[in-house]
């Protein structure tokens, strides 16, 4: 029960080098059952108490990367629309889940109310664990494991949100968590903020040292979002008396964020990953039949373009283009049909796809549904209000008051771009109960939704 193989899944970087590996925990089957068990209770306490803090998004329900770039999004472009800057730091640990101090670990849940057998089941859980990995069916000799949480677990996740979780206790800037990926980020209007973020980066790496942890501070990047060229503030921040690298983008939760809010820079990433993709499928797959073409797009390709679309949703003609390009090319390798005389169009239209950009407006609209709901543990920003419905107002009793905007980056954020989607459709569809049935309601509608919050055509 807490012996276990483990499987190395690449992430980065040089292959030949194990650090780029993640280490994961393979397990028998009674242990996971038991695991099920303990973590049906455990989860129940700490949501019933509210004890894991908020804006830790990672391992909980109705929370997902959607929902944490969704929210940080529209705080930058909210600064960035009132011709502000915020400067955030993302933050990367070494070897997070492998350096969780089981003592440590067992404090804070004895602190958070996990007490009696639970919590000598879960130190037994942990206590006395050996490892092993295994490769090609050849195994290493075993080792002992003395901290971290195990990977590949079922209750590993939880017991790490519960070691992390008061990371932000003495923080002022604003913190947000996907697991242990953190950023950290403050409005700059004087020097006075930059220092206030400064003092607080000073309090985490004290909490790291505090709980036996630590940063990786040459992976950890200082973003400036801003528009300001003239007047743009900076500031040498530092961690463990190391300066902290400044760079002009960098990827959060797998979407490239750059200081200017635009979405380029993502999109030439993602659709660079999705053509290298899809040459692959069309090396190896030229001779498979119609429907296993067309099911390793759908799998393997497309999911690459539109993970967390609500968050980064283009609105600039030429990458709208350049990631409707991606499906189009994918329709001649499905039907392999490659005449420049053939209509890409009626391929498309043939296989059953409705184009990209429809698929983000769906996926929006979706998300909107889940919050007005509740079907998320999100909430709409104090900026979105109820619109007050009277007898001369058109459309259904549901609707929002629209946002003002002025600059692009926020104008087509989620919640700004959204509303008047969501004011226009019927109130047959906004009524509905289930998501399903709303997305069948809502697709008809797609074609004329398009002119309402069109793109800039640029």
């Amino acid at each position: 029960m807490r012996d276990a193989n483990i499987c190395g899944i690449y992430k980065k970087g040089a292959k030949s080098s194990p650090a780029n590996y993640r280490p994961v925990s393979l397990t028998c089957i009674c242990c996971k059952l038991m695991e099920h068990i303990v973590l049906s209770n455990l989860s129940t306490h700490l949501s019933k108490q509210g004890i894991l803090m908020k804006n830790q998004h990672g391992f909980r329900s109705s929370l997902s990367c959607e929902t944490q770039l969704v929210e940080a999004v529209h705080d930058w472009a909210s600064v960035l629309d009132d011709s502000g800057q915020v400067d955030m730091v993302l933050l990367d640990f070494s070897k997070a889940f492998d350096k969780v101090s089981h003592r440590l670990l067992l404090h804070k849940l004895d602190h958070y109310g996990v007490r009696g057998k639970n919590l000598l089941w879960i130190k037994s859980f942990l206590s006395d664990r050996r490892q092993r990995v295994a490769v090609n069916g050849s195994y290493s000799d075993w080792c002992e494991v003395s901290s971290g949480v195990p990977q590949g677990s079922v209750l590993g996740p939880v017991l790490f949100l519960v070691f992390i979780n008061d990371i932000g206790d003495d923080i002022s800037s604003l913190i947000r968590l996907f697991a242990d990926d953190t950023v950290i980020y403050r409005r700059i209007y004087n020097d006075q903020d930059h220092q206030i973020l400064q003092d607080d980066l000073n309090r985490l790496h004290h909490w790291s040292t505090t709980w036996q942890m630590s940063f990786n501070v040459q992976k950890c990047f200082v973003l400036s979002v801003t528009r300001k060229t003239k007047y743009k503030s900076s500031f040498p921040y530092t961690m463990n008396n190391q300066f902290l690298p400044i760079a002009n983008s960098s990827k959060y939760l797998g979407v490239t964020i750059s200081d200017d809010l635009k979405w380029s820079k993502h999109i030439n990433d993602i659709t660079s990953s999705s053509r290298k993709t899809l040459g692959l499928l069309q090396r190896n797959l030229s001779s498979c039949s119609r429907n296993v073409k067309k099911t390793a797009y759908e799998t393997l390709v497309r999911p690459k373009l539109e993970y967390s679309t609500p968050a980064w949703n283009p609105y600039l003609d030429k990458d709208v283009n350049k990631i409707e390009s991606i499906q189009r090319r994918a329709a001649r390798f499905v039907n392999h049909n490659y005449s420049r005389f053939a209509s890409v169009s009626s391929m498309i239209q043939d296989l059953g796809w409705d184009s990209l950009e429809s698929r983000r407006t769906l996926s929006s609209l979706a998300l909107f549904y889940k919050i007005h709901y509740g079907l998320v543990h999100i909430s709409f920003p104090p900026c979105v209000l109820h619109k007050r419905s009277t007898r001369s107002s058109s459309g259904h009793l549901l609707q929002y008051i629209p946002l003002s905007s002025r600059r692009d980056s926020f104008r087509y954020s989620f919640f700004v771009r959204t509303i008047p989607l969501w004011n226009s459709l019927s109130l047959e569809s906004v009524m509905v109960e289930e998501v399903h049935q709303f997305k069948l309601l809502v697709q008809p509608q797609l074609c004329s939704l398009q002119t309402t919050v069109g793109c800039k055509r640029i």
